[in-house]
């Protein structure tokens, strides 16, 4: 049985984050394959988690969880060369024969490997934007690129989250390497059968049961654009009035008061705890992901979508809303606009969309839903992982 390292800098302890969760499916879905699966861990914070952290990786899969030093104060160098030195030394104790690296954060801890150790990379996603937009430091953002460059040039085998964040990759380094597309999947025991009964209890007890509801998804940052989609609201509820907004959210919508006030009788807002967000999105009939023209969007692969087609919901998204647009291509349940700011032309088509939607609910639900779970969901992604190792002649 060959073994796999599968190498995380930046481990979030104590925090259930997206990067996470996907690694944590990663390693299920390797040791599902037929490889016998190592973990190595770097955390810069959070060492009183530590037990609880093992015990979350699953049976038979030896997990190491060591402390690094922060990639600042000047630290940054003697940091890489201390993880590169402790997975060198993993891989030679324990006889490892591949190295996956999830994000480019990880990218210096295989400089001290041997060209004999193929190495793939995950790109959950591309840093540099992002640290351009938080305006980090420019040596902060020059070791991102550093790191992205260096993990396409010594992988094998590429993995990224969306066909648009390959594309761009190779702005940073041309690769020949072959790429594999795993997507954000959302929970699908989070999402069971629609439990009819309970969807139709919830809109009653909310007053719901003939409007057309729409919701936002999400947390309140200017990236999101709930500021766009409040005001893409407004301008829809001219056309009907039966249309109402559920918005789902742990932020502040105080900066957003001037808008509520436009449509105060028409609108919920809710927290929703993680267990209750299939339900609270069963009474929805289109979900907003709206995006605007940044590589940071257009790299994305947002769970939300996924949430909202395995609700039975159509999406709404723009053409930089990360691989939205494709998910509505593929399922034919949603409408894709060109920017935020919604064209008198484009508003007509989406509400003409919307009606035709909930007209046909029953049948465009179960579309919609049929689409999620056969292509959103991680076992699609297991079985591309599964092919990209047989292609490594790592599996017989």
């Amino acid at each position: 049985m060959k073994r796999v390292l599968v190498v995380f800098n930046g481990y979030p302890m104590g925090e259930d984050a997206g990067d996470k969760i996907r690694v944590f499916n990663m390693l299920s879905s390797l040791q599902a394959i037929g490889l016998q699966v190592f973990f190595l861990a770097f955390y810069k914070k959070g060492f009183s988690h530590k037990k609880i952290e093992r015990r979350k990786v699953s049976e038979g899969i030896k997990s190491l969880f060591v402390y690094t030093l922060p990639d600042r104060f000047g630290l940054n160098t003697i940091a890489a060369w201390w993880r590169a030195i402790v997975t060198w030394w993993y891989v030679k104790i324990f006889k490892i024969d591949y190295v996956q690296l999830e994000t480019s954060l990880s990218a210096s801890c295989a400089m001290f490997l041997g060209k004999q150790i193929p190495v793939i990379t995950d790109f959950h996603a591309d840093p540099v934007p992002e640290l351009q937009m938080n305006k980090r430091s420019a040596s902060c953002i020059k070791q991102a690129e550093k790191d992205i460059k260096y993990a396409l040039r010594r992988s094998q085998k590429v993995i990224a989250v969306s066909h648009n964040l390959i594309r761009n990759l190779g702005d940073y380094h041309p690769f020949q390497s072959a790429s594999y597309i795993l997507p954000c999947c959302f929970n699908e025991q989070l999402f069971p059968t629609i439990d009819e009964q309970a969807r139709t209890d919830l809109k009653k007890s909310l007053n719901l049961e003939d409007r057309i509801v729409l919701c936002y998804l999400g947390g309140t940052h200017s990236w999101q654009c709930i500021a766009e989609t409040l005001d893409l609201f407004i301008r829809l509820k001219q056309l009907d009035s039966r249309y109402f907004l559920c918005i789902y959210t742990n932020g502040d919508l105080t900066p957003f008061a001037v808008a509520l006030d436009k449509i105060k009788d028409s609108y919920l807002c809710q927290s929703l705890p993680y267990n209750k967000v299939s339900l609270y999105l069963s009474i929805v009939d289109s979900g907003f992901v709206l995006r605007r023209n940044s590589l940071v969007n257009i790299n994305a692969s947002p769970t939300k979508t996924a949430e909202y087609l395995a609700s039975g919901a159509m999406v709404v998204a723009t053409q930089y809303s990360g691989d939205a647009p494709q998910q509505i291509e593929e399922s034919g349940c949603g409408f894709v606009l060109n920017d935020v700011q919604a064209s008198d032309e484009e508003l007509k088509a989406l509400h003409e969309q919307i009606q035709r939607y909930v007209k046909d609910k029953p049948a465009s639900s179960e579309r919609a839903r049929q689409y999620a779970f056969r292509k959103r969901v991680w076992n699609s992604n297991e079985q591309e992982l599964e092919r990209m190792y047989r292609d490594l002649h790592a599996l017989s």
